[in-house]
C-alpha cells in the first residue's frame, strides 16, 4: 500500500512538471490509461489515482468517452481589499479598470443559528458549540461567481481580548465551495479570514473564499 501511494504521487508530480514546463499545454490530451502505464511502468490503479488527484486540483479535466485534457488556466484577476461598513458588502472588489468594481449579483443563504465551529470558537475565544448566527453570501460579476463569504456572528457574551485580525491561507476547496464557485472539489482556494472583537457589540468572523487560479487577493497599505 505504501509503495502504491508513493507511485501515484510520483506520477502526479511528473504530470504537474510536464504542465508547468510546457511539455503539456492547455487543451492537450494526456495519454490513455494504457499509454501512461507503459510510460511510467506502473499499474492502472496507480495511473487512475494520480489522474484523480490532478483532476481534483483543477489541472486536468476528464471528458466522458473522450479522454483527459489539460485544463485552460486563465490569468488570475486581482481582487483588492477594501474597508466595508457592513458584513453585507464584499471584502474585496475588482481592481480599478475592470468592468465594474463590485460583483453585480448577490445570492444569500438565510441567516441561521448554529453551534460555532471549532475554528470560529477559537477565533472568538468562546467554547466550541456556542450558538452563533451564520450567513452565507455568494457574490457574482457578469454572471460568474467571484467570492463566497461566510459570516459567523456572536451578538453577546464575553469573548477574547478586543482586536482585529486577518489571516490568509490556502487549502483544497470543499464540496459546497466548489459547487458555489463553479470549481471542482479539491481545487486550490485562497481564504481570507477576518476576525473582529470590539469592546462592545457583536463579534464576528468573516471568511472569504476565492478560486486561486481565477483571483489574486491584493492588500494595499
Amino acid at each position: 500500500m505504501a509503495r502504491r501511494t508513493t507511485a501515484y504521487r510520483r506520477v502526479a508530480q511528473e504530470l504537474r512538471d510536464q504542465i508547468a514546463d510546457g511539455r503539456l499545454q492547455p487543451g492537450d490530451r494526456i495519454g490513455s490509461l494504457t499509454e501512461l502505464q507503459e510510460q511510467f511502468g506502473v499499474s492502472d490503479t496507480v495511473i487512475l489515482e494520480a489522474r484523480k488527484v490532478l483532476v481534483a486540483e483543477g489541472m486536468l479535466i476528464a471528458r466522458t468517452g473522450d479522454g483527459t485534457y489539460v485544463r485552460e488556466r486563465p490569468e488570475p484577476r486581482r481582487l483588492v481589499h477594501q474597508a466595508v461598513e457592513s458584513r453585507a458588502q464584499p471584502a474585496f472588489r475588482l481592481e480599478s479598470g475592470e468592468s465594474g468594481l463590485f460583483p453585480d449579483v448577490i445570492e444569500v443563504e438565510p441567516e441561521t443559528s448554529v453551534p460555532a465551529p471549532g475554528a470560529v470558537a477559537r477565533a472568538l475565544g468562546v467554547k466550541a458549540g456556542r450558538k452563533v448566527k451564520r450567513s452565507v453570501r455568494l457574490f457574482r460579476h457578469d454572471g460568474d461567481p467571484v467570492q463566497l463569504v461566510t459570516a459567523h456572528v456572536l451578538s453577546s457574551g464575553k469573548v477574547a481580548p478586543a482586536g482585529v485580525e486577518e489571516e490568509i491561507t490556502s487549502r483544497p476547496a470543499l464540496d459546497a465551495e466548489a459547487r458555489a464557485l463553479d470549481g471542482v472539489v479539491g481545487q486550490p482556494v485562497t481564504v481570507a479570514t477576518r476576525v473582529e472583537r470590539p469592546e462592545t457589540g457583536s463579534a464576528w468572523v468573516l471568511e472569504t473564499v476565492v478560486l486561486a487560479e481565477r483571483y489574486t487577493l491584493v492588500y494595499r497599505p
